[in-house]
């Protein structure tokens, strides 16, 4: 080995430390710029639209006009979601910037869906 070099590259953390494991970052972490940065806001927005107006569609699919697939993908959805909340919820004892804001998403998604529901739209 030259001198100088370390142990092999796969052995090393992210800071080149030996024996740590790498770290992946958390979705607060990689949401968090988002949020603060105001020159991000506009991508955010946009996101947050797409994101509810496919779980709008989602639940007028499945509730509404009763399609077994819809329901299917709604089931899986709703439990992942869920199921990201309890882990973030026992790990911290509090719900982080990712679990608040697909709370939020379904939040606006059911009021989407009721507003077309109600409106005629679907």
């Amino acid at each position: 080995m030259p001198e100088g070099a370390g142990p092999e590259r796969g052995d090393q953390g992210p800071a080149g430390a030996p024996g740590k494991p790498p770290t992946r970052p958390s979705l607060d972490a990689w949401l968090e710029p988002y949020f603060h940065d105001s020159t991000l806001w506009p991508v955010l927005v946009v996101a947050a639209a797409i994101a509810v107006t496919f779980a709008a569609a989602l639940l007028l699919l499945a509730l509404a006009d009763r399609r077994l697939n819809a329901m299917a993908a709604l089931a899986l959805a709703l439990g992942a979601s869920v199921r990201f909340a309890v882990r973030e919820w026992r790990a911290r004892r509090r719900l982080g910037l990712g679990a608040r804001s697909l709370l939020g998403l379904w939040a606006l998604a059911a009021v989407v869906a009721f507003a077309a529901n109600r409106l005629g739209i679907f």
